[in-house]
């Protein structure tokens, strides 16, 4: 194979056909494309546009009279399209995203994952001192496993009272299913518990590979729990969750009506 080369990338027009994550092509010394690498959140955080005025305006429509909430997750197709501009939405962000210039406001964090996970000295590309910010006081509820006493904010989250509402009908022999494979579905219990009427879903895809291979089944799931509950789902454009052919029509000619 002849020598590569990097070519800078537009975040913004190159992107994985599967997953539509950003991504760097990377091309051989004749120019033709050899193949392509994610692009880290570090590398093009600063570039990402927020959500268009035009589009802005149709969903505060959408949402009028009705208690909104907006996921926010990490995957850079969609987490800077966020209301982060309309008051009336609580927005609800993970992890280490604090640290992207993107991320303008939040209502409440989640941060469900072991101690030495949040304290851990080595960081995410592009993220520094996360274990510090848990333990600033930010006067917002910061959801976890446990309370721990270094982190002011820290909330236990309630699964039992989750599992109570959510999984007392469904059962696997003689043992009662618990279904979280992700923050999503915990933050998804929580929010119909609480009787928001409209779930909003920016950065979060499931689409890569490895983990989210159990995650995202089950982030549909709880989607189609809101939907059943009626709840008014939005996921930006491009969004891989509960996305897929229409069985038995593919192929066949037929129009799918609205």
């Amino acid at each position: 194979m002849r020598p590569s080369q990097e070519v800078p990338v537009n975040p913004g027009s190159q992107k994985c056909p599967v997953c539509g994550m950003a991504v760097r092509i990377i091309r051989r010394a004749d120019g033709k494309a050899d193949r392509y690498e994610p692009l880290e959140q570090h590398e093009v955080s600063n570039k990402l546009e927020p959500v268009d005025e035009i589009t802005s305006n149709k969903l505060k429509l959408l949402r009028e009279g009705k208690k909104t909430v907006a996921f926010v997750g990490m995957a850079l197709t969609s987490c800077s399209l966020a209301p982060y501009d309309d008051e009336n939405v609580e927005i609800w962000g993970v992890n280490e995203q604090h640290a992207y210039e993107w991320m303008k406001r939040w209502d409440r964090w989640f941060q469900m994952h072991i101690r030495p996970y949040y304290t851990r000295t080595f960081d995410v590309p592009g993220v520094k001192e996360h274990y510090p910010w848990l333990c600033e006081e930010h006067g917002k509820p910061i959801y976890m496993l446990n309370v721990d006493e270094e982190i002011p904010d820290s909330v236990e989250y309630p699964l039992a009272r989750m599992n109570k509402r959510f999984f007392s009908n469904i059962r696997r022999g003689d043992e009662k299913v618990k279904y979280y494979t992700s923050t999503m579905p915990y933050m998804m219990a929580l929010a119909l518990d609480e009787g928001f009427e409209r779930i909003e879903i920016y950065g979060m895809e499931m689409a890569g590979p490895d983990e989210y291979v159990a995650q995202r089944p089950c982030g549909e799931f709880w989607l189609g729990m809101a939907a059943g509950m009626g709840v008014d789902i939005y996921l930006p454009p491009d969004n891989q969750l509960i996305k897929g052919y229409l069985y038995g029509y593919k192929g066949q000619g037929y129009k799918c009506q609205p």
